[in-house]
């Protein structure tokens, strides 16, 4: 299954789809939430790299992606307009659409 659901593929296009994402929600419409979901994802998605073999862990971008998530978290605590729910979403979708689609080529 080395299509379109190919895991290192699908991590691509979610960071691709995070930038167009982040330069819309900022520049042409703005909204907190919809730039903090996008950059989430994209940090989410360049996470877990899917290369041959074992998908391995960039230690720079979940250091980025704890920080990105404890900003949101005080942010909201402390009145600042932080978007957590938004953030926790995109570094779920980031994170977990590519890893479902690694799981479901192991199977077959």
């Amino acid at each position: 299954m080395r299509g379109a659901l190919a895991p290192d593929r699908l991590a691509r296009t979610l960071i691709y789809a995070g930038i167009a994402g982040f330069i819309w929600f900022v520049f042409i419409q703005p909204s907190p939430f919809g730039s903090t979901l996008s950059v989430s994802a994209l940090v989410g998605a360049g996470l877990v790299q899917y290369g041959h073999g074992k998908p391995f862990l960039i230690p720079l971008y979940a250091y980025v992606l704890a920080a990105l998530l404890l900003l949101q978290g005080a942010g909201l605590v402390l009145g600042a307009g932080g978007q957590l729910g938004a953030a926790l979403l995109g570094s779920t979708l980031g994170l977990g659409l590519p890893y479902l689609s690694y799981r479901l080529q192991e199977k077959t």
